[in-house]
């Protein structure tokens, strides 16, 4: 039987070591742990000083952001630390059961996690492509998202590409698609936020943005990982364009918040 320990500063060395094994299954809790502990809920069940699995919850976002590992055992127990409604839960499909049992209304959705490497990687280059910098960069990606269903002030945009590097599309000194790096590391970047306006699709700013951010990503670390829903089949097609490929799935789950990969 294992045993449930919250990660505090007097255990987080040992917990991170143990999620060294597999940096980028991991990605998520080795990122919030050491950087980010302000706002981060760990608990860890532990057996034989070993890590049989852990639940994640990280609770800077408009919905807390929860990941749960492990093996069945110790996720039925680990489960039970999970917020009770509200909130976006990311699992491996070994795990589906047992979040559904314990959240019967969630609705899941299959994403494919995929990965390139530099020397697997083409990237595709433009004068339309920059690196957003500034407060004028801020407003024009702020305007690009009241498109979308995040509707992001241009304050809020601003600490977000002084904090995470982003790439933007400029046409006519509008931006049209961007994509950006949730979090950094040595081992690797995850990469996010990517979004093309409707208007503007077919014709290649998504794969100039995601190229634009995939190369500043390998100039910085080992790799490159991104996630998508399983049936986006055009967003596939753009990253594998660039080099990435399938590397595993997991699950989205969605209590309450209706959103969506």
């Amino acid at each position: 039987m294992s045993r449930i320990v919250e990660v505090k500063e007097h255990n987080r060395r040992f917990i991170t070591e143990q999620l060294e094994a597999d940096v980028i299954r991991h990605i998520f809790a080795y990122y919030d742990i050491q950087f980010d502990p302000k706002h981060t809920v760990m608990y860890a069940a532990l057996k034989d000083q070993r890590l049989r699995g852990y639940i994640l919850i990280y609770m800077a976002l408009d919905y807390p952001s929860v990941v749960l590992e492990g093996d069945l055992e110790a996720a039925k127990n680990l489960i039970e630390y999970a917020p009770k409604d509200k909130f976006v839960m990311h699992i491996p499909p070994a795990l589906k059961s047992v979040v559904i049992d314990k959240f019967p209304s969630a609705r899941c959705y299959v994403e494919d996690w995929m990965l390139v490497r530099m020397e697997n990687a083409h990237f595709y280059e433009s004068n339309l492509v920059r690196r957003l910098r500034v407060e004028e960069d801020a407003k024009r990606l702020a305007a690009l998202l009241s498109k979308w269903r995040k509707k992001l002030t241009p304050e809020r945009c601003l600490s977000m590409i002084k904090k995470n590097p982003t790439f933007g599309v400029f046409v006519n000194d509008e931006i049209v698609s961007y994509a950006s790096s949730l979090l950094q590391l040595p081992q690797a970047w995850m990469i996010g936020g990517v979004y093309t306006h409707p208007k503007h699709r077919n014709r290649g700013y998504g794969t100039l943005a995601v190229s634009a951010i995939t190369k500043e990503a390998l100039k910085n670390a080992e790799a490159a990982v991104l996630f998508v829903r399983s049936d986006n089949k055009p967003a596939i097609r753009v990253y594998r364009k660039i080099g990435y490929r399938k590397i595993r799935e997991k699950i989205w789950v969605d209590v309450g918040t209706e959103t969506k990969p």
